[in-house]
């Protein structure tokens, strides 16, 4: 019965925030994402000693974000210069799988078939966006189609379990890697993408965000560096404004 409760509350709610005239210029807005993740082939080192070229599998990325318009309207508001309408800030966590293939060039070819590195990225990403609209109307005044640039820093949390199997020896390495000030713990993320709204306080976002980092998982025994891992990853992001 609670839970049926909590439902229905949750209902009334959200039909009640899509009612609320004038929101297409809302202030706040939270959203969910998804897409797939693409590296280009990397280079890897074990303890200092270059691999070459490593082929990492494409992997899906999902998360959440939340973001603020700098209008004054909605949750959130505030009298900002007009000028400000143009930018926007969103801070979102994303979390992706990172895996090697087995057999692969670089780490998979100099290594048995039985060697493998599967991995996660767990991203905290902050972006300032500016945006331009197009196709105002009386509904959405601020434009229905808004392409938009957002750059800012991101902070990754990765680990790794590796096994990796080497002449007479087989070393596995169970570690989880969390980044700190002293090592590689910042990434670049740049995301050019166009939001489409399509209800007043509704939009669909389609991005392509790119992330640079230099991250490194270590045990006692075993240290794998990736430098750098430039990763893509095609976005779709549906948002509720407010």
């Amino acid at each position: 019965m609670k839970n049926k409760a909590c439902l229905l509350g949750m209902v009334v709610l959200l039909a009640a925030l899509l009612a609320l005239p004038g929101v297409g210029q809302s202030a706040m807005w939270v959203g969910a994402e998804l897409g797939g993740t693409f590296q280009p082939n990397t280079v890897f080192s074990v303890n200092g000693t270059t691999t070459g070229h490593t082929q990492i599998m494409p992997a899906v990325i999902g998360g959440l974000t939340l973001g603020y318009d700098f209008v004054n309207a909605g949750f959130g508001a505030y009298a900002w210069p007009d000028w400000m309408k143009y930018f926007s800030f969103a801070t979102d966590i994303t979390y992706n799988r990172l895996m090697v293939q087995d057999g692969g060039p670089g780490i998979g070819a100099g290594l048995s078939a039985n060697s493998r590195l599967n991995g996660y990225e767990v991203v905290w990403t902050f972006l300032l966006m500016a945006h331009y609209g197009f196709l105002p109307d009386s509904e959405v005044p601020s434009g229905r189609i808004n392409p938009y640039l957002g750059i800012g820093p991101g902070i990754v949390w990765s680990g790794a379990d590796f096994s990796m199997r080497v002449p007479d020896n087989l070393v596995v390495a169970t570690t989880n890697g969390r980044h700190n000030a002293s090592s590689t713990n910042v990434a670049l993320v740049v995301e050019p993408g166009v939001r489409w709204m399509a209800l007043k306080n509704v939009s669909i976002d389609t991005a392509l965000r790119w992330r640079y980092s230099v991250p490194s998982w270590s045990n006692d025994s075993v240290t794998i560096k990736a430098d750098p891992l430039s990763q893509w990853a095609v976005l779709v992001r549906a948002n509720l404004h407010f």
